[in-house]
C-alpha cells in the first residue's frame, strides 16, 4: 500500500506557521502540477483548511523527501523549518490517518462536519485535475464512505461541546421565532455565539456596540447593532440576552432590569462572562431565569463524554473499513498475474496445494484458508 502524507496542523503548528501553508485554489492547482510532473510522485491529493495543510501522495522511496521539498517551496519556508512541525505517515498509517480525518477525529473541534465536505472537495478537485493515482481513489472514496458511516452510526458528530454552541442552542430552542440579544458580542466567545446563532433560521439577532473602541464586524443584513448604553431598552424585545463581556463590572443589574423593562414577559438570561457579568438576583424576577457557564460546562463535559464514546465506535468502524481496502488493494494488485495463477493451481494436485500453502502460512492463517476452501466443496 504505496501511500504517504505529510501533514502541517493544529497539533504543531501555530497558527502563524498554518497561514503560510493556506494556499489559495491556484497555488494548490500549481503544487498539484509540479508534484505530477515529479518522477517520485505517482499521485496526489491536497488538502488546505485553517487548522491543516496535507499532501497524500503515493511514489516510489525518495517520494516523500520530494513531498517535502514541495511543501517548503511553496509555503516559503526552509525543509529545517519545516521540520519540527511536520507529521509524517507511511503506508497503513497514513491510510488510517486519511480515515481519522474525514471523519473528524482529528479536527480541533472533535467530530465536526465541515472536514467530510473539505476532503470530499479536496479528492474531487485532484482528480478532476488527474493528479490522482488509482490507490488514492480507492482510499479517499472508502475513507468519504467510511465517515458517512460514522456520522450514521456513532456520536461522533452532532454533540457540541464548545459553550457559545451550546448557548446558541439554549436560545434558539425557545421558540419557532426568538429575539436574541448579545453583550459583548466583539470578545472570543461573543463573536463565537453570535456565529452559531445565526445559524438558526429562528433566531433574530441584536448585539451590542460600546460608544468607545471595540467595534464589531457583523454585516447590518445579519445583525441589528444597538449601543451599549442602550442594553436595557434592548432587552424590551429580546426573548434571550447573553453577556460576554470581559468587564470587572455587571452588564446587567436587578435593579435596572426591573426599572427598564416595560414588556413583561419570559425572559433567558445567559451569562458566559467570569467574572459574571449578569447579577445574580435576577434570578429573583419571576419572568427571568439566569443560567451562568458553570451551566454550559458542565454541559459541555457530559457532552464531551459521549463524544467520546462515539470516538471508540468510530474507530472500530475505521479498523474494520481500513481491513477492506486493504483487502480490495490487495486483490487489485494480484489481478494482473489472476490468468496465469490461475491456470498454475488447476493444474496442480490438490494435495501439493495444500502442502504449498502449509509451509507459507500460520496455523491460524492455514485454518482459514482450509475453512473457506472447504465452502467450495459445499
Amino acid at each position: 500500500m504505496k501511500l504517504y502524507c505529510i501533514s502541517v496542523n493544529y497539533k504543531k503548528a501555530d497558527v502563524g506557521f498554518r497561514e503560510k501553508m493556506a494556499f489559495s485554489a491556484e497555488v494548490q492547482h500549481e503544487l498539484g502540477e509540479r508534484a505530477f510532473e515529479n518522477e517520485h510522485l505517482t499521485g496526489l491529493v491536497l488538502l488546505c483548511t485553517c487548522n491543516r495543510t496535507e499532501l497524500y501522495f503515493s511514489g516510489d522511496s525518495f517520494a516523500i523527501s520530494a513531498a517535502k521539498t514541495l511543501l517548503s517551496g511553496f509555503g516559503g519556508v526552509s525543509e529545517g523549518e519545516l521540520a519540527p512541525v511536520l507529521m509524517i505517515f507511511s503506508e497503513e498509517a497514513a491510510v488510517r490517518h486519511i480515515f481519522k480525518v474525514a471523519c473528524g477525529i482529528e479536527s480541533m473541534v472533535m467530530g465536526e462536519d465541515e472536514i467530510l465536505g473539505q476532503t470530499k472537495n479536496a479528492f474531487k478537485t485532484a482528480m478532476e485535475q488527474g493528479f490522482t493515482s488509482y490507490e488514492l481513489n480507492m482510499i479517499f472514496q472508502r475513507a468519504i464512505a467510511c465517515a458517512k458511516r460514522i456520522k450514521t452510526e456513532t456520536t461522533l458528530s452532532g454533540v457540541p461541546v464548545s459553550t457559545a454552541t451550546l448557548a446558541a442552542n439554549a436560545a434558539a430552542e425557545l421558540g419557532d421565532r426568538v429575539n436574541a440579544l448579545v453583550i459583548g458580542a466583539s470578545g472570543r466567545i461573543g463573536s463565537s455565539t453570535v456565529k452559531n446563532l445565526l445559524a438558526h433560521k429562528n433566531v433574530s439577532l441584536s448585539v451590542t456596540r460600546r460608544t468607545y473602541g471595540g467595534e464589531v464586524f457583523f454585516s447590518p443584513e445579519d445583525v441589528t447593532i444597538v449601543s451599549y448604553s442602550d442594553r436595557y431598552s434592548a432587552i424590551n424585545g429580546a426573548d434571550v440576552v447573553i453577556s460576554a463581556t470581559g468587564s470587572p463590572h455587571y452588564t446587567i443589574t436587578k435593579n435596572r432590569l426591573e426599572e427598564s423593562v416595560t414588556n413583561i414577559r419570559k425572559r433567558l438570561f445567559i451569562d458566559l462572562a467570569v467574572p459574571h457579568d449578569i447579577e445574580e438576583a435576577i434570578n429573583d424576577i419571576p419572568w427571568a431565569s439566569v443560567l451562568d457557564i458553570d451551566h454550559f460546562s458542565e454541559l459541555a463535559r457530559e457532552n464531551n463524554r459521549v463524544k467520546m464514546s462515539g470516538a471508540q465506535a468510530a474507530e472500530a468502524i475505521i479498523e474494520q473499513e481500513t481491513d477492506e481496502l486493504k483487502k480490495e488493494l490487495l486483490i487489485h494488485e494480484m489481478l494482473p498475474e489472476a490468468e496465469r495463477i490461475g491456470k498454475n493451481v488447476a493444474e496442480m494436485p490438490f494435495e501439493k496445494l495444500l502442502f504449498r500453502l502449509k509451509s507459507g502460512l500460520r496455523y491460524e492463517e492455514l485454518s482459514h484458508v482450509l475453512e473457506i476452501l472447504k465452502g467450495f466443496g459445499e
